[in-house]
C-alpha cells in the first residue's frame, strides 16, 4: 500500500511538473512574440525616420508600443521617440504633425491598458498639449466662437482625461478565464488521456468542464472589461 501510495504521488508531481514546464513554456513563447514584434515595429520607425517618412515612423512607433510586454524598454523608446517627434513639430510650428505624433502616443499607450495603465505619466503630458494645440485652433462652431483659448483648452482637456479604462472586476475575470482555459486545457491532456490513447470519460467531463467555464468567463470578460 505504501510503495502504491508513493508511485502514485511520485506520479502527481511527474505530472504537475510537465504541467508547469508547458504553462511556462506558453508565456515565455507568448512574452518573445510580443517583444520581439515591439522590437520589429521599433527598428521600421527608425528607419523610416532616418529616410524623413515622420508620419511612416510615426505609425510603427505606435505599433511598437501596443506590442506592450513589462521590462520592454522599446514601449520607452517609443514613447520618447514621438514625443521628441511632436515637440520638433511644435517648434517649427506645424501644430498637426505635433498633434499626430501626441495623438498616436497616447491611443498607443491607452491600448496597453488592463488592471493598469502603463508608464500613465505619459498621458498627462499628452493631454495638455493636445488641448493646448487644439483649443489653439480656430473655433468652427458658433458655440466655441465665443469662448476664450483657456475655456476651450480646460473643456478640451476635461474630454481627453475620460479615458474609459477597462473595468478592474472584468479585468481580473478576463484574465481568471484566459489563466483557466489554459490549464483546463493542459489538464484534459494530461488526465482525461490514459497512456494507451483512450479517454477517462469521468475525467473528461471534468477538465472539459472546466474548459467550457473558463472560456465563458474570458469572451465575458473581453465583452465587459
Amino acid at each position: 500500500m505504501k510503495e502504491a501510495s508513493k508511485a502514485k504521488g511520485s506520479k502527481w508531481r511527474h505530472k504537475l511538473v510537465a504541467i508547469s514546464l508547458v504553462m511556462g513554456f506558453v508565456l515565455l513563447a507568448l512574452y518573445t512574440k510580443v517583444y520581439l514584434s515591439s522590437q520589429s515595429e521599433y527598428r521600421k520607425a527608425v528607419e523610416a525616420s532616418q529616410r524623413q517618412e515622420v508620419k511612416t515612423a510615426i505609425t510603427h512607433y505606435q505599433r511598437s508600443i501596443q506590442w506592450y510586454a513589462p521590462l520592454n524598454r522599446y514601449v520607452v523608446d517609443s514613447a520618447q521617440s514621438l514625443w521628441k517627434i511632436g515637440q520638433g513639430a511644435e517648434g517649427r510650428g506645424d501644430g498637426e504633425l505635433a498633434l499626430e505624433a501626441y495623438r498616436a502616443l497616447r491611443s498607443g499607450l491607452l491600448s496597453t491598458r488592463s488592471l493598469y495603465t502603463p508608464h500613465a505619466g505619459w498621458l498627462e503630458r499628452c493631454n495638455e498639449r493636445i488641448a493646448v494645440l487644439e483649443a489653439a485652433k480656430r473655433p468652427t462652431s458658433k458655440a466655441n466662437q465665443g469662448k476664450s483659448f483657456e475655456e476651450r483648452k480646460a473643456e478640451r482637456l476635461h474630454l481627453l482625461r475620460k479615458t474609459h479604462a477597462p473595468d478592474p472586476f472584468w479585468s481580473v475575470v478576463l484574465e481568471v478565464g484566459f489563466l483557466g482555459w489554459i490549464g483546463g486545457a493542459v489538464g484534459f491532456i494530461f488526465q482525461a488521456i490514459t497512456q494507451e490513447g483512450r479517454l477517462h470519460r469521468r475525467k473528461a467531463l471534468g477538465w472539459g468542464g472546466l474548459i467550457v467555464i473558463c472560456y465563458a468567463l474570458w469572451v465575458i470578460g473581453m465583452a465587459w472589461a
